[in-house]
C-alpha cells in the first residue's frame, strides 16, 4: 500500500500542467503536493466536528485540481485512516467512490452520532430525576423506555407525567401509554 501511496504522490508532483491553482476558500494556491498535509491532518486526535471540517477542506483542495483518479485515490487514503480511528461505522465512508459523496456519508454520521448522543443525555436526565422522585426501582423499571421515546413529544409526555404523577406505579403505567 505505500508503494502505491508514495508513486500517486510522486505522479502528482511531477505534474506540471497542475500547479498551483487558486481557489476560493484557500488562502494560498493549492499544489497537489498539499494534500498530503492535509490527508495527515487526519491523523491528528480530532473531534468527529473537526474531522467533518478536515474533511470537507480536502474536499475543496482535490476538487480544485480536478483529476477523477485522484478524487477516487483520496477517498481510499481517507477511508483507510477512518478504519484506523474508532468513528462508528456510519462515521464511515460506506462504499463512497468521490469525495462529495464521503463528505455527505460522514456528515450523515456525524448526524446520527448528535442525535444519539442527544437521546442518551434526555434518557440519562429522565432517569435521574425519575430516581430522585421515585426512588431506584422505578427508575430502572423506566428506563428502557426511555431509551425509546420518539422526539420532543415524548419527552413531554413523561416529564408531565413525573410532574403530575403521586405514586412510581403511576408514573410507570404512563410512561408505557406515553
Amino acid at each position: 500500500m505505500a508503494d502505491r501511496t508514495t508513486t500517486a504522490v510522486r505522479h502528482w508532483n511531477r505534474r506540471t500542467d497542475r500547479e498551483a491553482k487558486p481557489h476560493a476558500g484557500f488562502r494560498k494556491p493549492i499544489r497537489p503536493s498539499d494534500l498530503a498535509g492535509l490527508v495527515l491532518g487526519l491523523a491528528r486526535n480530532l473531534s468527529p466536528e473537526e474531522m467533518a471540517a478536515q474533511v470537507a477542506v480536502l474536499r475543496r483542495a482535490v476538487a480544485t485540481l480536478g483529476d477523477a483518479s485522484l478524487d477516487a485515490f483520496m477517498v481510499d487514503r481517507v477511508g483507510t485512516m477512518l478504519e484506523s480511528r474508532s468513528y462508528g461505522e456510519k462515521m464511515k465512508l460506506g462504499g463512497a467512490k468521490t469525495m462529495d459523496e464521503m463528505v455527505d456519508r460522514f456528515q450523515q454520521g456525524l448526524d446520527e452520532l448528535v442525535r444519539r448522543g442527544a437521546q442518551e443525555g434526555r434518557a440519562t436526565m429522565l432517569r435521574r430525576q425519575v430516581a430522585r422522585k421515585f426512588g431506584e426501582g422505578t427508575a430502572d423499571r423506566v428506563s428502557e423506555m426511555f431509551e425509546a421515546l420518539s422526539g420532543p413529544e415524548g419527552v413531554d409526555r413523561v416529564t408531565d407525567a413525573l410532574l403530575e404523577c403521586g405514586t412510581g406505579d403511576e408514573f410507570v403505567e404512563r410512561v408505557r401509554t406515553a
